[in-house]
């Protein structure tokens, strides 16, 4: 995969997530303060997730590939508080 279809499909990852965080703050109304925090703590690692796109982007040609796994791993965290949050709105 290139460097630009790797950062496009980057982008369109944080797009489909930024939904996904909308749609649990609309459930998060109804429930406890503590599943609010959650809800901050994702848009948190959100941020860092999106603050690595930036890193991808201004990358070099050598470099993108060792920027990468630092976004992998920012994506792989969302990921994970992503599932742990959702199993406690469900």
């Amino acid at each position: 995969m290139n460097r630009k279809t790797y950062i496009d499909n980057f982008g369109r990852t944080l797009r489909t997530w930024d939904r996904d965080i909308a749609k649990l703050e609309k459930k998060a109304e109804k429930i406890t303060k503590t599943l609010h925090q959650r809800i901050d703590d994702l848009k948190q690692q959100r941020e860092h997730a999106s603050a690595k796109t930036t890193d991808l982007i201004h990358s070099s040609e050598d470099a993108w590939h060792e920027v990468r796994y630092g976004a992998e791993a920012a994506m792989n965290d969302l990921k994970k508080a992503f599932r742990k949050a959702k199993a406690k709105f469900n």
